[in-house]
């Protein structure tokens, strides 16, 4: 999930200044979500205006991915502009969006202005993965087929696509094509989590992708196991009708769950060698309980100083990971921190932050869960950023949601109850946010080994989002999202488009899916002196 804990959701007016009345009621009266082209330009304008003062650029991502986010968002200037329907101007306003490359950000439809999507999200019957093998040219191939859907669908070649096939081309585009097309529709932060994200969608029609992009059907060209190319038609299903045979049947051989959580699956070894593997899924409410949960076992079983590998691969974002590491490692740490580009945004969050009164919830040892300490910051530390004319507040602990603001060495201690043993990360690109902040704090700790690939390398403290208006009505047109804050990671480097490169970079390919989990398993074990069996 991205970092937007306790956003303010800010209601814009976008009255120009002078305007008469009468004027304002003219220009509204008839108005559609569609306006005008003059309307759409100024629109355009003036999220232009608001962008240029509020966002938190990163130039990590910037030079990683060489490009400027201004310059391709004036690049879209003219599809907003000359919008013919109410549709075109969402999606052009969706690029628009995009071009700033932030997984974070995206647009939402609000009540009287743009509908946004109509069609529903449909998949035809295959799993794609990207191949890695080559991060300037990147491949696709089948990762997943659902066989019965296949051969039943009656379409020309679908019953000849297989798992392991190599895609040469998407609805007509060679992939080289059909990477720069989509790009522009795919949110994203990184080129890793770019290919994860086109290979993910490959099957989909995504409702947040303009319908022109899409047939009646996924038609691909393949290249088989003996280098035979070949055409095949898929059909688009419901989701809930899709079951995937997939290629990487078994994850980890040799374990079993004996636990399952919200936030993540125990595994341990069927053989009884002293190794926890932690399956991360996700960083969400139940973790509080689930990290009870975990380490009440751990106790009972005697398992607190066995060797832990830690799979992030299949993880989302959320909240509370410093939490999580308190239990999970022996020695204090630092955690991330986080900022604030002081603008009008920013202010009006900090100013109703200010007048929030504290959550009346019990303390937890690591969490800071009635806001009190992000509250005392708004009114005192933030405050005084702010009329000190800083373009950033100072850096503080993480949304002080584990330090106050005073802690600024920014060390945590481990919880009362942690493990002790040695750790491995197992990473991957398809998820970011706070995971990215999760495995930062091992590596730059120097707490774990890590291996794999990146994760996804989005990670921002708040986002603001507001309701734009034509300037000069009051017809809403839809919701827009800035990034205002960094999320600086333990070794002061701007998270956002610079996720943690592993110790060992074992990037997924056509050549090794099959067995990628088992083999980097084995590697991390074997790299913590453990034996793979």
């Amino acid at each position: 999930m991205s970092a937007r804990f306790g956003v303010l959701f800010v209601a814009l007016s976008l009255t120009v200044t002078g305007l008469a009345d009468a004027e304002a009621q003219e220009r509204g009266s008839g108005m559609t979500p569609l306006g005008t082209p003059e309307l759409r330009a100024e629109l355009f304008d003036s999220i232009m205006e608001m962008t240029r003062r509020r966002e938190a650029w990163s130039p990590f991502k910037e030079e990683g991915m060489g490009y400027d986010p201004l310059a391709e968002m004036e690049a879209v200037r003219d599809q907003v502009v000359n919008a013919g329907t109410e549709e075109e101007l969402y999606y052009a306003l969706t690029l628009l969006s995009n071009a700033r490359r932030d997984s974070h950000l995206y647009l939402t439809p609000v009540p009287d202005g743009l509908s946004g999507p109509r069609l529903p999200e449909v998949h035809a019957p295959i799993q794609v993965r990207p191949d890695y093998t080559d991060m300037s040219a990147p491949g696709f191939f089948v990762s997943g087929v659902d066989r019965a859907a296949l051969t039943g669908s009656g379409l020309p070649g679908a019953d000849r696509v297989a798992i392991g096939d190599a895609i040469v081309s998407v609805n007509g585009r060679a992939i080289p094509d059909f990477v720069e097309t989509l790009r522009a529709w795919t949110r994203h932060s990184a080129l890793q989590g770019l290919y994860w994200r086109l290979a993910r969608d490959v099957p989909i029609r995504a409702p947040a992708t303009a319908p022109s992009m899409y047939g009646e059907t996924l038609d691909l060209e393949l290249e088989d196991a003996s280098g035979e190319r070949y055409r095949a038609s898929l059909p688009y299903l419901d989701p809930a009708d899709v079951s995937l045979e997939l290629g990487e049947a078994e994850l980890y051989p040799g374990f079993s769950v004996v636990m399952e959580r919200f936030n993540f699956n125990v595994l341990r070894p069927d053989d009884g060698r002293p190794i926890v593997l932690l399956q991360w899924l996700d960083f969400e409410y139940e973790l509080i309980q689930d990290m009870v949960d975990l380490m009440e076992y751990a106790e009972s079983e005697g398992i607190l100083e066995h060797t832990m590998v830690i799979d992030v691969t299949a993880s989302s974002g959320g909240s509370r990971g410093a939490y999580a590491f308190q239990r999970l490692v022996d020695k204090p740490f630092r955690t991330t921190f986080g900022n604030l580009r002081i603008s009008d945004a920013a202010i009006d969050m900090i100013d109703s932050w200010a007048i929030e009164p504290d959550r009346d919830v019990p303390e937890i040892f690591g969490l800071n869960e009635s806001r009190s300490w992000l509250h005392e910051w708004a009114r005192t530390g933030a405050r005084q950023d702010v009329e000190d004319g800083l373009e950033y507040t100072r850096a503080t602990p993480f949304k002080l949601a584990h330090l106050p603001q005073e802690a600024e060495d920014g060390i945590l201690e481990p919880a009362p109850v942690h493990f002790s043993g040695p750790i491995a990360i197992i990473g991957g690109p398809n998820g970011g946010s706070h995971l990215d902040q999760f495995v930062s704090m091992f590596a730059d700790n120097d707490l774990a080994f890590t291996i794999g690939m990146p994760t996804g390398g989005y990670s921002n403290t708040w986002e603001a989002e507001e309701t734009l208006y034509f300037p000069g009505t009051d017809q809403p047109v839809v919701q827009f999202m800035w990034n205002i804050g960094h999320t600086l990671r333990p070794n002061g480097q701007i998270l956002e488009g610079n996720a943690v490169q592993p110790e060992i970079y074992v990037p997924l390919t056509r050549e090794n899916f099959r067995t990628y989990h088992r083999d980097l398993l084995e590697a991390a074990l074997a790299r913590l002196g453990r034996p793979v069996s």
